[in-house]
């Protein structure tokens, strides 16, 4: 490499304290070294924020959310930021020791200021055990774009920390929605696609995200619902000023049917909202392909078919 540009990881922090110490100390153990961390605490009611000063240092730098909210975090950390290079981090997550030097080496490499380069993920569970999520994404795409509809047509998914970038093409895609409660990464990453000129892999590090049977994962209400589906009315409109056919409509159209079978019945006042995004976007709902769910949709209509499975 010509030169080691700077690498900022940006971690937004709330209730953390059994983590931040052990995130902290993996993105301090990279093999890639120039790197700074930006920690803003999103004022947890916990130890998180003075476990988290006793690391500060020239490049470890700890702030205190000005507003509140974990997207607001994440924009106050990057405002922060100098680093060429920039890395979403959340406070309980961490990635392989080599991924920082691999991901920056092929940015570097065959990326441009508009690219963005990614990782397989994996998932830990508390009591320990793996998972390794199956995946036919990890090649390079051109544009990022065609990254966002293999994601979208279920041949893999990631979360925020697979990903590396240049400070450029945030700025290009727009900071994180503050507005936007549920699928944050989801809306934010499907912006940094579209506005990506490749979607480079390097299938060989990975990110790991740990799993928990609380919070945000784990709860669904209905605000955190409506605005998890006001983000499918987002990514679909980019996916369709890029393409626009019968395969594409069939393929959101199949995303939104199966955020209404995930989340029925806690969804049903949000049906003229589904209405209207399908309407906006000229597709039509596609429940999953379920014989059970089909047969009862014949009978009886697909609301009650719903209905019905979920008792």
């Amino acid at each position: 490499m010509k030169h080691n540009p700077l690498v900022s990881i940006l971690i937004p922090l709330y209730n953390a304290q059994a983590y931040i110490a052990d995130t902290i100390e993996r993105c301090l153990n990279q093999s890639y070294k120039d790197i700074e961390i930006i920690i803003v605490d999103d004022h947890s009611t916990d130890n998180s924020l003075s476990v988290a000063q006793q690391f500060e240092c020239n490049n470890i730098h700890i702030y205190e959310n000005p507003k509140k909210g974990g997207n607001s975090a994440r924009n106050y950390a990057f405002q922060m930021s100098k680093g060429e290079y920039v890395k979403f981090l959340d406070a309980d997550d961490y990635f392989s020791s080599e991924m920082l030097k691999k991901q920056v080496e092929r940015l570097m490499k065959d990326g441009t200021d508009n690219s963005v380069v990614f990782s397989p993920v994996r998932m830990l569970y508390e009591d320990g055990h793996w998972l390794i999520p199956p995946r036919s994404i990890d090649f390079d795409h051109e544009p990022g774009i065609e990254l966002l509809l293999d994601i979208w047509r279920g041949k893999g998914w990631h979360c925020p920390h697979c990903h590396l970038m240049h400070r450029n093409l945030v700025e290009k895609a727009g900071l994180w929605d503050e507005n936007v409660i549920k699928n944050q990464d989801g809306e934010f990453f499907a912006r940094v696609y579209a506005a990506a000129d490749k979607a480079l892999a390097v299938p060989d590090e990975y990110a790991v995200w740990r799993q928990f049977n609380t919070g945000v994962h784990a709860v669904m209400k209905l605000e955190a619902i409506k605005s998890a589906l006001y983000t499918k009315l987002t990514i679909g409109n980019l996916i369709l000023t890029y393409r626009n056919d019968t395969e594409t409509k069939t393929m959101i159209g199949r995303s939104i049917g199966f955020f209404v079978y995930e989340n029925w019945p806690q969804i049903k006042p949000l049906l003229q909202d589904i209405h209207n995004i399908c309407s906006k976007l000229n597709v039509n709902m596609v429940l999953p392909e379920r014989k059970k769910l089909k047969i009862l949709t014949l009978l009886f209509g697909w609301q009650k078919a719903l209905d019905f499975i979920t008792k």
